[in-house]
């Protein structure tokens, strides 16, 4: 019994920190965001050394200005990426959870599809909330309407 219990405080601690991460993602989109716009501010900054650029600027000025350009243009493609990974891992969180009630309600082999459908509308919510403020976060085109049947 004694090699179990480790496996079993391990299971533990790992559900947990799975848990808190999830529970985090709007704390870290906020400081993802936050850290952007400070990106975006030094982007700015470093372009406006680049135009600050004179005739009378040497090659040490040059390549210092291009390389504070190139700097906070990396960052800020990291910050996005980051941004954009934790968009998706809500979208992706929700639709789990979503896949986990559709798995539990087909087990219920007592119910109508009517009874079936009600139960999944409410639990789908969340996920087509998720998925709608992912598509304007990234500004999706929304697909063109399916041609009516005759």
């Amino acid at each position: 019994m004694q090699p179990t219990r480790p496996l079993l405080a391990v299971a533990v601690l790992t559900a947990l920190a799975i848990g808190g991460c999830q529970q985090n993602l709007p704390e870290q989109k906020a400081k993802t965001e936050k850290l952007i716009c400070t990106q975006l501010v030094e982007a700015g900054q470093a372009l406006e050394r680049v135009a600050a650029l004179q005739p009378t600027s040497t090659v040490g000025e040059a390549r210092a200005a291009d390389q504070a350009l190139a700097t906070a243009l990396t960052k800020l493609e990291a910050s996005e990426e980051k941004l954009e990974n934790l968009r998706l891992k809500a979208f992706k969180a929700q639709l789990r959870t979503f896949r986990g009630e559709v798995e539990r309600v087909s087990k219920q082999k007592g119910i109508t599809l009517e009874m079936a459908a009600n139960l999944l509308k409410a639990k789908a919510a969340p996920v087509i909330a998720a998925r709608q403020a992912l598509t304007t976060e990234v500004d999706c085109p929304e697909p063109a309407a399916a041609p009516a049947k005759p």
